[in-house]
């Protein structure tokens, strides 16, 4: 009898409960990936994003044809068509069951129940599986049995978890199945912007973490936060596609300590907190489906009068701020589809306490264009910088732009590499160069926008009220 194996944020053979639990229950598989354009459209896919996912696809499809599974690509525009398609899909393959690696957003969540619902109406099985994240929503509850608001407490529960259960050892494909040879280019519709120099195979992608994890991830902890170092895993598309698991993560580092999950050193230690923030926003929007709808965690924010300026957010997205460090992120982010997260982090700041406009138009602008765009951490880290989130950074804290700029890029190596009128600035002026440059007549780089103080001033005085009003 024959299974399918229904891909979406899992690319991988390795790891994949959904497949290896197919192919150890059935002679025939066939794997589905589902494309769903005008749903993508809404959710704000960066055509960086949709190139690389072309490009895994197709690389997964030579992968699944090596061990003789054909890939079948569906296309429809919305969710909510899906049932009936892959029902006709199952129909036609002859194909009694359905395997599946569960998503946990609200409206895939939504999805998979509607799927899931359609397809035992006719008299077909459906399996569920948990192997996206380490430690899956509700497997960690407070001792009042409710989800962690806080990321600490949160940590270490997970990390108990990680301890009492261990890492399963990876496993090979059941069955043996003959090679498929005439496998034909997966092209996807829409815009796309160049991911060559991101893309790479399962195999290629499990070694670059190997080799990070390996070489580099001891220095992690000191220098994550210097974005002219190449000292990030830049692993990010590949979690959000799915193409390495967090679990082949955990086993390599299990491998540096006998008491993993405790026991590592800093940097180790520190990576995996990162990927522990990862599951901590993923399963707070499954435990609070009004993240999923644009709304503020702490509902007393939704009250701030966040300012709504096309003209200053358009300057925002340029890299046109006269803040050199923000500039600087922001057109790394238009070049490349992908930012430093320390940088991240203060351009978000910067538009939402120093020009007071409404992160939910930061949230979009960066799921338009990164190439790692992953909705629960992407919300999670607005709603942080703006102080509208759970476990958020206090309204209080207001980075000064300048100087974030001379703690994370001292020698200015980050801006000159993306703000090109800059690049002839000394140090000492690199950060705050407006008066530098009128000196000498130079009108290429913009005055800042704004006065930091006054503006932050005017964010904490807000807010505060607020707050005293809740």
């Amino acid at each position: 009898m024959t299974a399918v194996v229904w891909f979406r944020q899992d690319l991988r053979i390795a790891d994949n409960d959904a497949l290896h639990q197919a192919c150890a229950n059935h002679e025939q598989v066939v794997a589905v990936f589902t494309i769903t354009e005008k749903q993508w459209q809404e959710h704000d896919w960066a055509p960086i994003k949709r190139d690389l996912l072309q490009r895994q696809l197709n690389y997964l499809q030579q992968d699944l044809a090596e061990k003789g599974v054909p890939l079948v690509i569906l296309s429809c525009d919305y969710f909510r068509q899906l049932p009936a398609e892959l029902l006709q899909l199952c129909q036609k393959r002859g194909a009694a069951a359905l395997y599946a690696n569960r998503d946990y957003p609200l409206h895939e969540v939504r999805r998979d129940r509607a799927v899931n619902a359609w397809l035992q109406r006719h008299g077909m099985e459906c399996h569920w599986f948990d192997s996206n994240l380490l430690v899956k929503p509700g497997q960690v509850k407070t001792l009042n049995g409710t989800y962690y608001k806080k990321f600490t407490p949160f940590f270490k529960a997970w990390l108990k978890v990680l301890d009492a259960d261990g890492i399963d050892a990876p496993q090979s494909l059941a069955g043996q199945r003959p090679k498929i040879n005439n496998v034909h280019s997966i092209e996807l519709a829409g815009e796309k912007k160049n991911s060559a120099a991101w893309a790479g195979s399962e195999h290629v992608v499990r070694d670059r973490l190997s080799r990070f994890l390996r070489e580099e991830v001891n220095q992690y902890k000191t220098s994550r936060d210097v974005p002219a170092l190449d000292a990030t895993s830049r692993l990010s598309p590949f979690w959000e596609l799915g193409v390495i698991a967090p679990r082949a993560a955990a086993r390599l580092l299990q491998s540096q300590s006998p008491d993993f999950p405790y026991g590592l050193n800093e940097g180790p230690h520190t990576w995996l907190s990162e990927l522990a923030w990862r599951e901590f926003y993923q399963h707070l929007m499954w435990h609070v489906p009004k993240l999923s709808y644009g709304q503020a965690f702490q509902e007393y924010t939704e009250a701030y009068p966040w300012r709504h300026d096309q003209s200053d957010f358009k300057r925002w997205t340029e890299g046109r701020t006269g803040f050199p460090i923000v500039d600087a992120g922001m057109r790394q982010l238009l070049q490349e589809g992908w930012m430093h997260n320390r940088v991240r982090m203060i351009v978000a700041n910067f538009l939402c306490k120093d020009l007071h406009i409404d992160w939910r138009w930061g949230e979009r602008y960066f799921m338009q264009q990164l190439i790692d765009g992953s909705f629960a951490a992407n919300n999670g880290g607005w709603q942080w910088s703006a102080s509208t989130g759970t476990d958020a950074v206090p309204y209080f804290r207001v980075f000064n732009p300048t100087r974030q700029s001379q703690q994370v890029d001292p020698d200015g190596q980050y801006i000159r590499k993306w703000v090109k009128e800059l690049e002839q600035v000394p140090v000492k002026h690199i950060h705050a160069p407006s008066e530098y440059l009128r000196a000498r007549g130079e009108t290429d780089y913009p005055l800042p926008m704004v006065e930091h103080k006054d503006a932050r001033e005017r964010f904490i005085s807000t807010f505060k009220g607020l707050k005293n009003e809740k």
